[in-house]
C-alpha cells in the first residue's frame, strides 16, 4: 500500500471521528478512583464484569505488580461498595493467602489479564514478574466464580515465554472446541505475547501449550526502538470470530502498526503444524485485511462478527463487521469521549443478566503509566460500559449494572 493509500485512511478515520464532536458519547461509568495510584502500588491493566441472577454484578481488576509492596495483584470491588461510582475499595480474589508473600509460585505473583467465559469461570494469566524480575514461572489459572476455588493451574513451559521480557497484553478463552460433553471442563486460551513477539496457546483439555511466531507480530522497526518505548511492543491483542461461524478466524495487530491481522482458527489449534519443522508452510496464511491508518489499543469481537478498537490518544471507539472489506470506509466510530476513553487497557465483551453483551473498558490516565503524576482528585482510572446494542444503534448506553436488582447486591 502507497503512503498516499495510508495517508487518504488515516485522512478518513480523522475525518470519522472529528464528525461526531457534537455527538459525544456518554458512556456508563461503573467506578473510578482518583486514589488508587498512590505511591504506584496499584496500576490496574484488565477489567472483567461477572453477572450473576437478578442483575447481581462482580468487578475484576488485575494490578500487576511493580513492587513487593503492592499488597495483591487479582482484586474484586468490595461487594458493599458495588454501587459506589467514586473510589470503592478493593479486596484480594479469592483470598489474602493467595497473593503473600509475592514470590511463592504456588500462589499468585503477578495477575495481568482475565477472562470469564460462559461456564462461571474466571481464567487469569499470572505473568510471575515483579518489575520485570521473573521470579515464578508464568502460568494460566482457572477459578470456579460460584465457589471461588482454583479448578485448573498450567504453568508455561521454558520455551513458550523469555524469562523478564515476554508481557501479556491480551487473552480470549474459546469453549467451541472442547465439544458438548467437555465444554465446561476444557477451553483453549490464546494470550498475546507483546514483548515476546509471539501468541501462546493453551488447550486445558490436554494440559498442552504450544507458541506461534510471525513477522507480523512483531512491531515495526524493531532494530530503531528502544526497549522502554510502548512503540517497541508487538502483538497486543487477540480476538476470534464467534463461535457460530463455520469457518472461524483468530484476529490481532501490534500496538504501533495500523494493519489487522486474520488466521484461520482451525490452523492456530493445530499444534502438530506448530512443533514441526514445516510451520512456515502454513505461515503464508496470515493475512493482512487492511489497515486503519491509525494505531489501535485494546479490542474484542462480539458474537455477531463485530470488532470493536479503541483509538489511541483520539477518545474513539471503532467497530468494524468480520468479513466487510477493512477501509476507512468500513470503519464506525460507534463512540466518542476523549474525557472517558484515553487509555484503554482492557476491553471486554461481558453478558448481563438478560444475556445481552455489554462491553466494557478500563480507561486510564496515560501520564500514570509514563511515572506522571495528576492533580489532586483527577480522575486516575474508570470503568466505563454500554451495551453493543446501543453502540451499534448510536442509542444511550445502558448496562444491567446499574438497574436494580431485585435481590441483594452480595455475589
Amino acid at each position: 500500500m502507497s503512503r498516499l493509500q495510508s495517508a487518504l485512511i488515516l485522512l478518513g478515520v480523522l475525518c470519522s471521528v472529528q464528525s461526531q464532536k457534537l455527538f459525544v458519547k456518554e458512556l456508563h461509568t461503573l467506578h473510578q478512583w482518583t486514589n488508587l495510584s498512590s505511591s504506584h502500588q496499584f496500576l490496574p491493566v484488565d477489567v472483567d464484569i461477572e453477572y450473576g441472577d437478578e442483575g447481581r454484578h462482580r468487578t475484576f481488576l488485575t494490578i500487576p505488580r511493580l513492587s513487593l509492596e503492592t499488597p495483591f495483584t487479582l482484586a474484586t470491588v468490595l461487594a458493599s461498595d458495588n454501587e459506589l461510582v467514586e473510589n470503592p475499595r478493593l479486596e484480594a480474589y479469592p483470598s489474602a493467602e493467595w497473593h503473600i508473600p509475592p514470590n511463592n509460585c504456588s500462589g499468585i505473583t503477578s495477575a495481568i489479564r482475565t477472562f470469564i467465559d460462559e461456564c462461571w469461570r474466571l481464567w487469569v494469566v499470572d505473568s510471575g514478574q515483579v518489575n520485570s524480575l521473573q521470579l515464578c514461572p508464568p502460568q494460566i489459572l482457572t477459578f470456579d466464580l460460584v465457589k471461588d476455588e482454583l479448578v485448573q493451574r498450567h504453568t508455561l513451559p521454558p520455551n513458550a515465554y523469555t524469562p523478564s521480557v515476554s508481557i501479556f497484553t491480551a487473552l480470549v478463552v474459546d469453549l467451541a472446541g472442547s465439544g458438548a460433553p467437555n465444554k465446561c471442563l476444557g477451553g483453549r486460551a490464546y494470550v498475546a505475547d507483546a514483548w515476546g513477539y509471539g501468541l501462546i496457546v493453551y488447550d486445558s483439555l490436554t494440559g498442552k501449550s504450544w507458541r506461534i511466531e510471525h513477522d507480523s507480530m512483531k512491531p515495526l522497526s524493531v532494530e530503531r526502538l528502544a526497549r522502554s518505548s510502548n512503540s517497541h511492543a508487538g502483538i497486543f491483542t487477540v480476538s476470534l470470530s464467534p463461535s457460530e461461524h463455520e469457518d472461524r478466524f483468530l484476529y490481532f495487530h501490534t500496538l504501533n502498526g495500523f494493519n489487522e491481522v486474520a488466521i484461520p482458527l482451525s490452523l492456530v489449534n493445530n499444534e502438530t503444524v506448530w512443533l514441526s519443522a514445516n510451520s512456515s508452510a502454513v505461515k503464508d496464511q496470515f493475512r493482512v485485511l487492511g489497515t486503519r491508518g491509525i494505531q489501535c489499543e485494546s479490542e474484542v469481537m462480539d458474537n455477531s462478527g463485530n470488532l470493536y478498537c479503541s483509538l489511541i490518544s483520539l477518545g474513539a471507539l471503532i467497530s468494524w463487521e468480520e468479513h466487510s472489506n477493512y477501509t476507512a470506509d468500513d470503519l464506525r466510530v460507534v463512540a466518542y469521549n476523549p474525557k472517558k476513553i484515553k487509555f484503554v487497557t482492557g476491553l471486554k465483551i461481558n453478558r448481563n443478566s438478560k444475556g445481552e453483551e455489554e462491553l466494557w473498558a478500563l480507561s486510564s490516565e496515560p501520564k500514570l503509566f509514563v511515572g506522571g503524576t495528576l492533580r489532586q482528585n483527577e480522575v486516575e482510572f474508570q470503568i466505563i460500559g454500554c451495551r453493543t446494542a446501543d453502540l451499534l444503534a448510536n442509542t444511550p448506553c445502558t448496562v444491567g449494572a446499574a438497574e436494580t436488582p431485585t435481590t441483594p447486591t452480595h455475589v
